[in-house]
């Protein structure tokens, strides 16, 4: 059955669904407990295996709340799909003779891919057929890279992912919008970091590349300004850095500080107004958070690093 709820009822169990999120407490006792934590996943230790299933169950409760109300399904759905572009990359990847994980996310019944592609021999023109008609019909825009189709699928699904508010109230809409712009200006500033300690472009290569990105106007808005907010974020960490002597952070220093302060903020929006659209938003961004956390914690496991190294990175209320 479709649609089966109205808006204030769905905040209500998305609120429950918010309460039940993990807590640092919760990531400390999966890591001191791993056995418990993969026999839970039928005894697989294939890190592959358990992210996959940690997505599914994870994103269960989004593929329902998708058949719950028409106000917000396409949001839902465009969601699920934030993560169909990993399939997307894969089977390119593939096609290209590059190496890669085959780690498929499953968001059944709202995928276009199916994993049995990866069992075929797959050319562009066909995956170009597989996308056509669908979301990604706009990836084979620029074919001249590999590299320049895994940003054409990035484009494809935040493009995808920005329609999908075009049936929300204007006021539902700017509330989207500002958490999509200021995630923008987070991974701007990311960027912007990479780029300058991994790669050693210069301050006005960087520019240049990012202004190229913010003129796609993905979101039908500029960043600019949230990026300067984030910016003043990070200045006054440095600042607090060099006052106290300490070394200099490294891009996966800052990536974590940024991601950590994007975090808190989307939690403090959560309970903005029980009747808005802020907590379904903030919801999908706080889950997003926890599967990244626990692939993380799977990852490390896997490695065998000692829980203090697992936990520290991993983003959670403070």
């Amino acid at each position: 059955m479709r649609y089966y709820t109205d808006k204030d009822n769905l905040h209500v169990r998305i609120y429950a669904m918010r309460g039940r999120l993990l807590s640092l407490k919760d990531y400390d006792s999966i890591v001191r407990n791993r056995e418990a934590f993969f026999d839970r996943l039928s005894d697989t230790h294939d890190p592959v295996e358990a992210k996959e299933m940690v997505f599914r169950e994870q994103l269960a409760m989004v593929v329902h709340l998708a058949e719950a109300t028409r106000k917000y399904s396409s949001l839902f759905i465009a969601f699920l799909r934030q993560y169909e572009v990993s399939n997307a990359k894969l089977l390119l990847a593939k096609t290209f003779g590059r190496q890669s994980l085959d780690q498929w996310y499953d968001i059944r019944p709202y995928a276009i891919l199916d994993r049995s592609l990866l069992q075929q021999e797959l050319s562009l023109d066909d995956i170009r057929t597989i996308m056509a008609g669908t979301y990604l019909e706009d990836v084979y825009e620029d074919i001249s890279s590999y590299e320049c189709l895994e940003n054409q699928v990035d484009i494809s699904a935040a493009r995808n992912l920005y329609t999908s508010s075009a049936q929300f109230l204007p006021e539902s809409r700017k509330v989207f919008l500002d958490f999509m712009l200021r995630r923008i200006a987070v991974i701007t500033m990311i960027w912007h970091w990479r780029l300058k300690q991994n790669y050693h472009w210069s301050d006005e290569r960087i520019r240049l590349y990012l202004e190229t990105f913010h003129n796609l106007n993905l979101f039908g808005g500029h960043a600019w300004p949230q990026v300067r907010i984030v910016e003043e974020v990070l200045n006054r960490r440095l600042e607090q850095l060099r006052k106290s002597g300490t070394q200099a952070p490294s891009a996966e220093d800052i990536e974590y500080h940024l991601e950590q302060y994007f975090y808190n903020w989307v939690s403090s929006m959560f309970h903005k107004d029980f009747h808005s659209v802020y907590c379904v938003v903030a919801y999908l961004w706080l889950l997003y958070y926890q599967v990244r956390n626990l692939f993380r914690i799977i990852e490390g496991m896997s490695f065998g690093l000692p829980p203090g190294e697992i936990l520290k990175r991993i983003i959670s209320e403070v």
